[in-house]
């Protein structure tokens, strides 16, 4: 999911990736209730639990940057 995420933040100037190492980091673990890896936070409103096809993250992705109501 990391190489994923970087994939599409290189393939676009409109996507950014921050990849965390979860046990390194406790607080952003408990700030995002990150229970199992890997866990994927898309606008700090939207989340991908688990290893998914590319598909399904990038349809993420675009739900997360739709304007509202789209």
């Amino acid at each position: 999911m990391a190489r994923l995420a970087l994939q599409f933040a290189a393939a676009s100037d409109k996507v950014s990736a921050d990849v965390v190492e979860a046990s390194e980091f406790p607080e952003l673990s408990r700030k995002y209730g990150v229970r199992a890896v890997p866990k994927s936070i898309i606008n700090e409103d939207f989340e991908v639990l688990g290893s998914v096809p590319d598909r399904h993250l990038l349809e993420a992705i675009e739900k997360a940057v739709a304007p509202s109501g789209s």
